[in-house]
């Protein structure tokens, strides 16, 4: 199976209500092995025994691993934007039903981040090939449906907190992104709509950093701390939401459901050609009526 198919069935798969529900019972657990690639940029684990879970969370780390082990400047843009339409249906599935799936999600933001980090130092050598601003928007509404949405799925209100802790740790990465946006937003060109939109989506992002940051830095001046650690972070967070503004965005779980045509109608008729060349080479057509059908399907258009 090509990876392009196997892409497109998880898409299905993910934005379909009884498959979701199957695979978000917790009644159902599975153990499932992942294939992890040996990468230098990270350390190699030995894998214990995974305990039983959702197959939800197997998914989910199935994404995480692909946007981990794929970041190279022979970008698979369409299987990366794949792997986001996939965890955007699984979030909005957990919002819409209100399920607390119990998985780690700090694993998915740091992969997130980590991939808008990787686009950000390779802009100049992805720009002239990929649509950057298109990946980076999906990755930010995934961001903005955790802010908006978080406490209704997100398994406990200590978790989202850690959603911010994330953000504002690597507000520089955010900063970065906004300032790229901002610049071919400004400039016009090919990318300008989508930079600008791009820009738009990052606000509440924006908001958190610009909310936080100062009240962290106050606290450290008054507590006479040159680095706080992660509890205390934590602290400031929790202190501080009744005053921090979010503007509420539309849409946000919300996605055009899969269909074929007419993208990918080229793809599916390469495959069925494929898949009759295939039938034709190791099985003998003797039947007459056989032999018709196979005729009839190569000569699909």
């Amino acid at each position: 199976m090509s990876p392009s198919s196997a892409a497109i069935i998880m898409t299905c798969v993910a934005e379909d209500q009884y498959a979701n529900s199957l695979m978000h019972d917790a009644n159902m657990n599975f153990r499932v092995p992942l294939h992890k690639m040996p990468m230098r940029h990270r350390k190699q684990k030995v894998e214990k025994d995974s305990s039983s879970r959702p197959l939800a969370c197997a998914l989910l780390d199935l994404m995480v691993e692909f946007v981990m082990s794929h970041m190279m400047k022979n970008l698979p843009l369409e299987l990366y934007l794949r792997c986001l339409d996939v965890t955007h249906r699984i979030l909005c599935y957990q919002k819409r039903c209100r399920v607390r799936l119990n998985y780690t999600w700090k694993e998915l933001w740091t992969a997130l981040i980590s991939l808008v980090k990787f686009l950000l130092a390779n802009e100049s050598a992805l720009l002239p090939q990929y649509n950057i601003f298109h990946l980076t928007s999906q990755v930010v509404s995934i961001f903005n449906l955790f802010i908006t949405f978080g406490d209704t799925f997100l398994p406990s209100p200590s978790t989202y907190d850690e959603l911010y802790y994330e953000i504002i740790r690597m507000h520089q990465v955010f900063d970065n992104l906004y300032s790229l946006a901002l610049r071919y937003s400004s400039a016009g060109g090919e990318f300008a709509d989508a930079a600008s939109k791009l820009t738009n989506s990052l606000v509440n992002i924006r908001a958190i950093i610009n909310h936080f940051n100062p009240k962290i830095d106050s606290w450290a001046a008054v507590n006479h701390l040159s680095a706080l650690t992660e509890e205390q972070v934590l602290e400031v967070v929790r202190s501080n939401y009744d005053t921090l503004t979010l503007k509420l965005q539309d849409n946000l779980d919300l996605f055009e459901r899969y269909s074929e045509k007419p993208k990918e109608s080229g793809f599916f008729t390469q495959l069925v050609r494929t898949v009759i060349l295939d039938v034709r080479k190791h099985i003998a057509a003797t039947d007459v009526t056989q032999e018709r059908v196979l005729q009839e399907f190569s000569s699909i258009s």
